[in-house]
């Protein structure tokens, strides 16, 4: 028995690495299924719109472009969730299973760049770091409020094939084989078509990338290769194409793009904000840090809390080291490239030159695409005005960890001027940054018995609120389309601010079925602006109009001539 499992093994070329791969990214998914299982992190208004389109083209058989109320961010996460609606019946588990499954497929992707780019060990050494993760990791992983899980999925698997073509790009290739290499080139347009429909955050790194190809393939540029890449990218893009052709001047995706991330707004706050936000806090948070510390922002970025030091030294050494590191990799990439110009190198084979400066031009592209990501972050005033919450803009750099963590693994560097010492203080970096994951994963853990209540209290509210019929409502954004989702659409809801205006209603027939019936209740978190205001107005006019209720953290205002059977459909 054990020699047929060997000689299957070997007959699948899975070796001991690739059996290390498969065990750590089967304990990685298992672990996140384990986590949203507890519903960690708890669900959220953007989240639960996601589920509602979900819901909508699995029972209504629509065809959403981009995330309800954005014409930028694509809805493929939608798409995959309603899949499973079908399959598992809806809910904020199985929307999230699809962000499992892109999460797996990233870590399978980024093993085989890694082992392509630098070797199978450091593949293995980037898998447990990955497996692991602190709460802003975890949280942009699992939370299905479009494009990120999509950005790393694509965004390594568009590094991934441009540098296979690019190493294996060969004058000699036969016709045979140029045919296949025409299909994987469709397959780069393909996944880098659905990678920019999904989230333009892509850019970056389909930039990198689409320039290795440039140069690494330039031979075949007169093939069949470009028509099959451009096919391939039409297909992928094809929403986001059509959108844009018939849009009006600044609805455009870039236009609002730039515009929701303020690029194109005059910049109030120091620049200086920019960069120490950019790097100090939002960098640390996507890569590893544990955001326990407060941030304060404004005209000056520091931190509150008991020990503000302390946190400065933690965020500020984990954002210095990853960017002290980034630099390393950067300048010894490109020290290699110098060698291999063409006096140093002439006494190379052709070839075997060719190879090797593609290798290390491929890790440059790598490093670019994170170095480009950093730099659009760091001009743009989202990384002063709230940098703590803004890290999700920096998902991409999770791709970059095989080049950041390289210095560390082992280089020229190392074997001619690099002691014991020095080469045992790298090994412990290494640990380091594992223990500091670990414990962020730890954290999430000790999260789950609070996770658990919150989510009790909401379905308690869920339940309150039909015990009363109170089935058409007006609240707060961050309750509306939370509750919509989670009772199947029993609720209806729409968005209004502190002074009773509607804002920021992502789907419009939701409000349309609200407005239109006259006992619809208001539901405002005890305590907020919405709550004060509507109580002072209440008080004014005829208290006797309304019934009060007080529960579950929420002040309820019911239409004394609404009726508990009352349950209408949008």
């Amino acid at each position: 028995m054990m020699l047929n499992q060997n000689k299957i093994l070997k007959q699948l070329n899975i070796g001991i690495y690739e059996g290390g791969a498969i065990a750590i990214i089967v304990v990685a998914t298992l672990l996140r299924l384990l986590i949203i299982g507890h519903n960690w992190p708890v669900t959220d208004s953007d989240e639960s719109t996601m589920g509602l389109m979900a819901l909508h083209i699995l029972h209504r058989g629509e065809h959403p472009t981009f995330f309800y109320g954005q014409n930028y961010m694509g809805s493929l996460e939608a798409f995959l969730g309603a899949g499973l609606f079908h399959l598992f019946g809806p809910s904020i588990f199985t929307l999230r299973l699809g962000l499992v499954i892109l999460f797996a497929l990233f870590l399978i992707s980024i093993y085989l760049l890694a082992s392509l780019l630098y070797s199978k060990k450091l593949a293995l050494a980037v898998l447990i770091l990955l497996s692991l993760g602190s709460e802003g990791m975890l949280r942009q992983e699992l939370l299905a409020i479009g494009g990120y899980p999509d950005t790393l999925f694509f965004g390594t698997l568009v590094l991934l094939i441009a540098s296979w073509l690019a190493l294996s790009s060969n004058r000699d290739t036969l016709q045979r084989d140029r045919r296949w290499r025409c299909v994987v080139f469709g397959c780069w347009g393909l996944a880098a078509g659905l990678g920019l429909w999904s989230d333009l955050l892509i850019a970056p790194i389909v930039l990198a990338a689409g320039l290795l190809l440039l140069l690494g393939c330039w031979r075949e540029w007169r093939t069949w290769a470009l028509p099959c890449l451009l096919l391939g990218l039409v297909v992928g893009a094809f929403p986001l194409l059509i959108y844009n052709v018939t849009a009006q001047p600044g609805q455009d995706s870039l236009s609002v793009f730039l515009r929701i991330h303020d690029v194109d707004k005059p910049m109030h706050l120091p620049v200086m904000n920019q960069a120490k936000g950019a790097f100090l806090i939002s960098l640390p948070i996507i890569t590893g840090v544990y955001p326990s510390c407060p941030v304060i922002t404004g005209q000056e970025i520091g931190f509150a809390g008991p020990d503000p030091f302390l946190c400065f030294v933690e965020y500020a050494g984990w954002g210095i080291g990853f960017t002290g590191l980034w630099m390393i990799a950067t300048i010894l990439a490109m020290a290699a490239l110098w060698k291999l110009r063409p006096r140093a190198a002439a006494r190379q084979g052709s070839y075997e030159k060719r190879q090797v400066a593609i290798l290390h031009f491929a890790r440059l592209m790598l490093l670019a695409s994170a170095g480009l990501t950093m730099f659009f972050y760091a001009v743009s005033p989202n990384a002063a005005s709230y940098p703590q919450k803004n890290d999700r803009y920096l998902i991409g750099l999770l791709i970059v960890i095989p080049a950041v963590i390289s210095p560390l693994w082992g280089s020229k560097l190392t074997t001619v001027i690099a002691t014991r010492i020095i080469a045992a203080a790298k090994g412990m970096l290494l640990i380091l940054m594992m223990l500091v994951l670990l414990a962020g994963t730890n954290h999430v853990f000790q999260d789950l018995p609070m996770t658990q209540v919150e989510v009790r209290q909401q379905e308690a509210l869920i339940h309150d609120l039909l015990h009363i019929g109170a089935t058409r409502i007006y609240s707060d954004y961050w309750t509306c389309d939370r509750m919509t989702f989670q009772s199947n659409e029993q609720i209806i809801c729409a968005v209004i601010d502190a002074q009773g205006q509607f804002v920021d209603n992502r789907y419009m027939p939701y409000v349309v079925a609200v407005q239109a019936d006259p006992h619809a209740a208001y539901v405002l978190p005890a305590g907020s602006p919405q709550a004060a205001d509507f109580a002072g107005k209440a008080a004014l006019k005829d208290s006797r109009r309304y019934q009060h209720f007080t529960f579950d953290g929420y002040e309820i205002y019911l239409p004394r001539a609404s009726s508990p059977a009352r349950n209408k459909s949008v």
